[in-house]
């Protein structure tokens, strides 16, 4: 026995494993939508259960989380996370139907194969081709499947709370995004960036007023767009005071890492239509911004009339959305008490934070076993080294596995289009993707 002859499962099995994906790609499940809950928890139930898995269904307010186990009585465990849910779709913007899975030169094309229902088949597959050659797998596997990541996993947290044995009683936690580069290089992150969202208002005066009256109101998109100017300078500096005081120094090691992290600065350039990037910066400046530092971004604003012709009016409402990126050691909730307080001692009373959201910054150290595991791993079957993210520029709900190792690794290329039209990824990468769970699973 021996990988060779799981990889030779794998590839014999490869129609069998097309034909499951696309019937769960053809499952539209949106849960901003309040879609496809029901039959993606009976298809997961049908093919885990058939698999041999031990499966449960965790019931939430909104979606619920699905999760399978199997347990071979191993002093080590792995699990997978993942969601069955995607992001909404424009068909018109689609060159096939977004539910009706496609295979074009080498690709499937649908919503979901990359982020995340094909991860979840990739991952599947693996550990069915492992067992039917091993017997069973050396170590225990658990996936955690839930329905909310695309609205912000808003009850991912009421599972863990009440699951805290299954979900935090493992070795390493195998996330749910990866792909290879323009130069098909496999991309590992080891965590992600903390996050807060604001939804903000403002309704300075009972109505829109004449805006040759403007001397006597309050402009409300005036007074939200001071408000958004004063949070951070044209460096990028946030000048929220106490908004970088929990921020830690970084090791040498941490540092080193950062510092000789190639971000492709021409490619950026390419993607982005831009001729530099911003502020000037390049190298090892450039590189220490993007992983040490926290952001401050608008993600929309608007207010008063954007019909055709003219409407001179001062608006009397103004919204906007804006997100922060944080970095390690900051927390979401203390960071909003302090914007508040900030805009309270500056005159912006009115801006009212409607709703807020958030998640703090998660890493993995490079020299952790599970680390070092996977990127032998992916070396082992893809002939290169993998190139280690310290942190993902995105974030997610990582924070809610303390204690975890949680790092991401998939089958995505730097074009599948994940959250965009044309979603897509290649087959061989897929089937590439089966090989390293398997070896992963045999090595750890």
């Amino acid at each position: 026995m021996s990988l060779n002859e799981v990889y030779s499962v794998l590839l014999k099995n490869k129609k069998k494993s097309i034909d499951l994906v696309f019937e769960f790609l053809k499952i539209p499940c949106l849960a901003a939508q309040n879609l496809g809950e029901k039959a993606s928890i009976n298809f997961l139930e049908r093919i885990f259960g058939k698999a041999g898995f031990n499966c449960s269904t965790f019931e939430t307010k909104g979606f619920a989380v699905f999760t399978a186990e199997l347990n071979v009585g191993s002093d080590k465990t792995i699990t997978f996370y993942d969601h069955y849910d995607v992001q909404p779709v424009n068909s018109e913007l689609w060159e096939s139907p977004p539910f009706k899975p496609n295979i074009r030169n080498g690709k499937i094309f649908a919503r979901g194969i990359s982020d995340n229902k094909g991860e979840i088949i990739c991952r599947l597959q693996a550990i069915k081709a492992y067992r039917e050659v091993f017997g069973k797998t050396p170590v225990n596997i658990k996936f955690i499947i839930e329905g909310e990541e695309e609205a912000g996993s808003l009850n991912l947290g009421y599972f863990v709370e009440n699951n805290k044995e299954f979900a935090l009683g493992t070795n390493l936690c195998v996330w749910e995004f990866g792909a290879k580069d323009s130069d098909g290089i496999h991309n590992i992150y080891l965590g992600v960036k903390g996050f807060l969202y604001l939804e903000l208002k403002t309704d300075t005066i009972g109505t829109d007023v004449h805006s040759g009256r403007t001397q006597f109101v309050d402009n409300a998109a005036y007074e939200l767009v001071w408000a958004l100017a004063a949070l951070k300078d044209r460096n990028d500096k946030i000048l929220v005071p106490g908004f970088y005081d929990n921020i830690s120094e970084s090791t040498e090691e941490e540092l080193q890492i950062v510092d000789n992290f190639n971000l492709r600065e021409d490619d950026l350039k390419k993607i982005y239509g831009i001729d530099k990037i911003r502020l000037g910066l390049s190298g090892v400046e450039l590189n220490r911004k993007f992983f040490l530092e926290p952001t401050s971004n608008i993600c929309g604003l608007w207010s008063g009339y954007q019909g055709p012709g003219l409407k001179t009016i001062a608006p009397h409402e103004a919204f906007a959305k804006v997100d922060f990126r944080l970095v390690p050691d900051q927390n979401p909730k203390d960071l909003v008490e302090k914007i508040r307080k900030f805009w309270d001692d500056h005159g912006f009373t009115h801006i009212k934070i409607v709703e807020w959201d958030g998640c703090e910054a998660v890493k993995t150290s490079p020299t952790n076993h599970a680390a070092q595991a996977v990127t032998r791993t992916i070396r082992e079957v893809s002939g290169h080294n993998p190139v280690v993210w310290p942190l993902a520029g995105g974030s997610g709900p990582m924070d809610l596995f303390p204690g975890v190792p949680c790092i991401s690794i998939g089958t995505a290329n730097f074009q599948s289009n994940a959250h965009a039209p044309n979603e897509n990824i290649y087959i061989e990468d897929w089937i590439e993707g089966m090989k390293i769970i398997a070896n992963l699973i045999h090595n750890l």
